[in-house]
């Protein structure tokens, strides 16, 4: 090998190994926020996941819905940005005398109609009382064949009480000893998908992006460029008709609200709409018909600042059961990237995406507000 090439080789190995440790330090906090429990009003996994990954000496606050808010700088103006933490799930309703749990969802917002069926045969998670870490159970449904007579071809697919979750005990007193509890929460084993090129794929990323994307301006913003007071807030209980956003809502009085969300579903009997965007087109700020003058004018200087940063916005409509549905008196943007198959355990988004969400925030908000 000449020593010209080899030069070049030992030169490339190089930039490559320089280059592995941000990618892989990108998608370590990502993959984290993935794989943890967040099912509504059980949030604390992913609280304390964010909590480890905030700035040292920054003093974050979970109030009594489980949100988890985080206060720079003071006075006015007061912005809010705001991401959801919680995903669907289920919790433990029975606990049979074979050991056998059995689980209700727990959502009250429109689900995509095969939801349950993403649980069938797969393997799970339950919440543990006493322990940080969860039980790895499996779950599956009767077998049609044990049903003849009763079930038919027509049938419909398998609902959340047809469910059976197995951790292996063969009686109830073997499961309470484990820890299972009424009540805990029951999520899929969940894990981030490295896929060709920048994708990446996984259940719940529609809400955990958002979560990882505040936790970067946690930790890149330059605060003192900062005006007025920034309120960086995870809400919980998203899927349980925006309770976390209506405690934030009553709490704070902001002058403007930016919702960081990949996806929101439309109120039940509504037409179904395809997500808006292109993976890997860039962020998007979603469309308000009904926008008044100043949340035209939020719009505007997120436009602005987009610009300025010579990042592509894609403009899109977004669901209207989102998180900034109780801000309506104040100005509201939904902001985001595209999202492939919401609503189920392939989500996907492009990484370059979050990157430019990210970049596009940072500057809106070191700018003039």
């Amino acid at each position: 090998m000449s020593r010209r090439k080899s030069s070049w080789m030992l030169g490339w190995v190089g930039v490559m190994l320089l280059a592995a440790p941000a990618w892989a330090e990108d998608l370590e906090s990502l993959r984290a926020l993935v794989r943890a429990q967040g099912v509504s009003g059980r949030e604390e996994a992913v609280s304390r996941e964010i909590l480890s990954r905030l700035p040292a000496g920054d003093r974050a606050e979970i109030d009594n819905m489980g949100n988890l808010t985080l206060t720079l700088g003071s006075g006015r103006p007061l912005r809010l940005v705001l991401a959801v933490m919680d995903e669907p799930g289920y919790v433990v309703t029975r606990i049979q005398d074979d050991g056998y749990l059995r689980i209700r969802r727990l959502a009250r917002l429109p689900l995509p109609p095969l939801f349950d069926q993403y649980f069938v045969g797969q393997p799970l998670q339950v919440s543990s009382e006493g322990s940080s870490a969860p039980i790895d159970a499996v779950s599956a449904v009767l077998s049609t064949h044990l049903q003849r007579g009763r079930r038919t071809s027509t049938a419909p697919p398998p609902r959340d009480e047809d469910i059976f979750v197995d951790l292996g005990a063969r009686s109830a007193d073997q499961a309470r000893a484990a820890g299972i509890t009424l009540l805990a929460p029951v999520t899929l084993n969940k894990d981030l998908v490295e896929l060709a090129g920048s994708r990446v794929s996984g259940f719940a990323l529609d809400d955990r992006v958002g979560c990882e994307v505040l936790l970067r301006l946690a930790n890149t913003l330059d605060r003192s460029r900062l005006k007025g007071q920034l309120v960086l807030a995870w809400s919980a209980q998203s899927w349980v008709e925006g309770r976390g956003a209506q405690r934030l809502a009553r709490r704070f009085e902001p002058d403007e609200v930016v919702v960081v969300d990949l996806y929101a579903p439309d109120p039940a009997g509504w037409a179904v709409m395809e997500p808006g965007g292109t993976l890997g087109k860039g962020p998007f700020l979603a469309r308000d018909a009904q926008a008044d003058a100043a949340t035209d004018g939020l719009a505007q200087r997120l436009r602005s600042a987009a610009r300025d940063a010579g990042i592509p916005l894609q403009s899109v409509r977004f669901g209207t059961l989102n998180d900034g549905v109780p801000f309506q008196k104040h100005p509201v943007a939904v902001v985001g990237v595209p999202v492939g198959f919401p609503g189920t355990p392939s989500e996907m988004v492009d990484l370059r995406d979050l990157s430019g969400l990210t970049g596009w925030l940072k500057r809106y908000l070191e700018g003039r507000p």
